[in-house]
């Protein structure tokens, strides 16, 4: 959003221009609409006001419990430098959820001139409002103006989360005409951590201001959450007099299934030379892993044309960081910064606590024409924990079933900390599963992976021959930390037939005389050759003249072969014509519980 017309009652938005009331500083109305763009007479002393781009283009929006940092370029409405800059009264009296400096001065003015402020945006309830700034300053002619709005943005506090485009140069992108061109990324994350899905840029690339471009034709990313992931590439080379924004709206689904837009604004500007501009490696969002984990991070300071810039000096306090943050010196300068790495800081951030924020390192130098100029570099950062995602079937253990039967089991995918991990998908192939298994779905992926039950893949077991053996499924995600990693699921399982025992005796019946002595062999089989257990007969019953050495008989197993065999004597003392009779049970290889009866007919004579 850029507002002009400091020290008057006219407020600029976009680089235009709309009637705003009074000063003052706190919530105000939302802006209108903007306006056509006013050109700007160029005249010294005549109609020369303060513009302001914040680097969120329209409303800034904020999960609850998010934070998001907003920068704010000042400059001359028309490119001529100004002096003794200020933002009117105290920044710390913002709106609630609003933080910034104590207080906010820049010596000059102008296209690239480095004017940056940062505000900070955490909401912790639902809100929303206008916020307003007041500045004053110097105009060309010399003039003193008296305070006036130069900034009104208009804010929000939401339920969902929201995607953040963030630009890997702070502030304006200054370049000198004719000098080769500024590379720039446009970095894209969610303000709370949690993925959101579908981005699409929808500025058309083909169709950029003048002096830009971007290597890439389109850009999509089917998911966005932290690290630089998902971002985009541009490149300035001017070869003529600029001094405007550009715009880059994009469209995106956050994490409650809403269909969402937002833009962000980029200013930049033709300078002179000498201008120094601060670079980060790594670049995008730095992560590191709480209590357990370190990031080095260098900040390289060079010129835009590699001409010759003096006295560079860091204004921001190196032994203030946030936590977490470390330098290896207190103080930072360079006598002389053009192009390399000679001019570089070295900073280490090793976080204790899960947490987020934005570390903004300001800087002042001379340019090579002489002129004193500052400029600033923001880079985000977030504490993560490396966590990983598991796989758990609904039936724990081995998975049994019997042949010609169907079992349904499901997967739930879920993190071992809670926190998300996204972009989980399924490697290996559904359609190629073993014998007996299958899956209603071709592939299988979750956007977001947490805890409960959200990412679940259901599969059925229903075996047509008995076997066995480990069903293996790797799937691939990006933890907690955007780091990407692989799992793999294993399930044992076993198919089984509905067999039974069954029994034979040898012989087949008896036919003795009284007085005798005749061996019987009762031989337990299975009748499809497959393992039964715990076969028991209950012998203390048997008929008269018949006997066994126990009054019960076990098996542990029982196949084929005469493995599991009962010895049994026959030995009349009368005439006889009947038939032996007892139970036993047993386990079947479905598990089951059964039983079974053994016959065999005898006689006895005198």
């Amino acid at each position: 959003m850029a507002l002009s017309g400091c020290g008057s009652t006219s407020v600029g938005t976009e680089r235009g221009t709309v009637s705003a009331p009074a000063a003052s500083t706190g919530t105000t109305p939302p802006v209108p609409p903007p306006k056509a763009a006013p050109t700007g007479s160029g005249v010294t002393g005549s109609n020369d006001s303060v513009v302001s781009t914040a680097s969120v283009a329209g409303s800034v929006s904020v999960a609850v419990g998010a934070r998001q940092a907003i920068n704010v370029v000042f400059t001359s409405s028309d490119g001529k430098p100004m002096t003794g800059f200020a933002v009117n009264g105290s920044l710390s009296s913002l709106p609630a959820g609003w933080s910034g400096p104590a207080s906010f001065t820049c010596g000059a003015v102008a296209p690239g001139s480095g004017c940056v402020l940062t505000l900070t945006y955490a909401p912790m309830a639902l809100a929303s409002g206008t916020l307003m700034l007041n500045c004053v300053f110097v105009d060309n002619s010399n003039t003193p103006r008296t305070p006036g709005p130069c900034l009104m943005l208009s804010y929000a506090a939401t339920a969902a989360n929201n995607v953040v485009a963030a630009a890997s140069q702070a502030g304006e992108v200054d370049t000198v005409i004719g000098a080769g061109a500024q590379a720039l990324n446009v970095n894209f994350i969610t303000d709370d951590g949690n993925p959101a899905t579908a981005l699409v840029l929808t500025t058309d690339l083909h169709s950029l201001p003048a002096g830009w471009s971007s290597s890439a034709g389109a850009l999509t990313c089917p998911i966005v959450r932290v690290g630089n992931g998902c971002q985009l590439p541009l490149s300035y080379a001017p070869s003529a007099a600029a001094n405007a924004t550009l715009t880059l709206n994009y469209a995106y689904v956050d994490n409650s299934g809403a269909s969402r837009s937002a833009a962000i604004n980029i200013p930049y500007a033709s300078v002179q030379v000498g201008t120094v501009v601060a670079s980060t490696s790594p670049s995008g969002q730095v992560n590191a892993v709480e209590t357990t984990g370190a990031t080095s991070v260098a900040v390289s300071f060079t010129t835009i044309d590699g001409k010759s810039a003096a006295n560079l000096a860091l204004m921001t306090d190196l032994s203030s960081l946030p936590s977490g943050w470390s330098a290896t010196s207190t103080a930072f300068g360079c006598a002389a910064v053009s192009t390399g790495n000679g001019c570089q800081l070295h900073l280490n951030y090793a976080p204790t606590a899960l947490g987020s924020g934005t570390l903004t390192l300001r800087y002042v130098y001379t340019d090579a024409s002489g002129a004193a100029n500052t400029g600033l570099v923001n880079v985000a950062y977030a504490a993560t924990t490396d966590d990983n995602v598991i796989a758990t079937p609904s039936t724990s253990g081995e998975i049994d079933s019997t042949v010609g039967a169907s079992q349904s089991v499901a997967v739930t995918f879920t993190t071992d900390d809670a926190r998300a991990a996204s972009g989980l998908q399924i490697t290996s192939s559904l359609t190629a599963l073993p014998p007996g298994w299958s899956s209603s779905a071709t592939a299988f992926a979750c956007v977001s992976v947490q805890s409960g039950s959200g990412c679940q893949l259901s599969l059925t077991y229903a075996p047509t021959a008995a076997g066995s053996g480990t069903l293996s499924l790797g799937f691939a995600y990006l933890n907690n930390a955007g780091e990407a990693k692989t799992g793999t699921l294993s399930v044992p399982y076993r198919a089984t037939a509905d067999d039974n025992v069954v029994s034979t005796a040898n012989p087949l019946s008896v036919t003795a005389t009284t007085g005798s002595s005749n061996p019987v062999t009762v031989t337990f089989t299975t009748d499809d050759g497959n393992l039964a257990t715990a076969l028991t007969a209950d012998l203390s019953m048997l008929p008269a003249d018949w006997s066994s050495a126990s009054p019960t008989f076990s098996c542990n197993n029982v196949s084929t072969g005469s493995g599991c065999a009962l010895a049994l004597t026959y030995a009349p003392t009368a005439a006889a014509n009947s038939t032996l009779s007892f139970t036993f049970g047993y386990t079947n290889n479905a598990g089951l519980t059964k039983t079974g009866t053994a016959s065999l007919p005898y006689t006895a004579s005198p």
